[in-house]
C-alpha cells in the first residue's frame, strides 16, 4: 500500500511539475533560436564581403549570402515559431540546416514564379 501511495504521489508530482517547467523551456528554447539566427546573420554578413572578389564563383557565394542575412532578418520571427512547432532540437546543426531549408525553398519558389524554369 505505501508503495502504490508513493507511485501515486511521484505521477501527480510529473503531472503538477512538468507543465510549470515546461514554460520556462520553451521561453528558452526561443531565446536559443533567436541566438542562433543572429549568428547566422553575423557569419552571412562576414560572407558577403566575398562580393569583391575577383573569381566569378566567390562572387556568386557573396551574393548568396548577402540574400540568405537579407532573408534570415526579414523572416526571423516567422523562422523562430516554425522551428517551435517543428520540434527542432537546441543544436547548432540542427537549427542551420533548418534555416538553409528555408531559404532554399523560399528562394526557389521566388526564381519558379519569375517563369525562370
Amino acid at each position: 500500500m505505501k508503495t502504490m501511495i508513493a507511485l501515486v504521489v511521484v505521477v501527480l508530482l510529473v503531472f503538477v511539475v512538468a507543465p510549470v517547467q515546461g514554460g520556462e523551456d520553451v521561453q528558452a528554447l526561443k531565446v536559443y533560436y533567436e541566438k542562433a539566427i543572429d549568428q547566422e546573420i553575423a557569419d552571412c554578413q562576414k560572407m558577403s564581403t566575398l562580393r569583391s572578389s575577383r573569381s566569378q564563383n566567390l562572387r556568386m557565394k557573396g551574393h548568396r549570402e548577402a540574400s540568405k542575412a537579407l532573408f534570415l532578418e526579414t523572416h526571423k520571427v516567422q523562422l523562430v515559431d516554425g522551428m517551435m512547432a517543428a520540434r527542432i532540437e537546441p543544436k547548432d546543426y540542427k537549427v542551420q540546416r533548418y534555416l538553409n531549408d528555408r531559404f532554399s525553398c523560399t528562394c526557389y519558389a521566388q526564381w519558379a514564379q519569375q517563369d525562370n524554369l
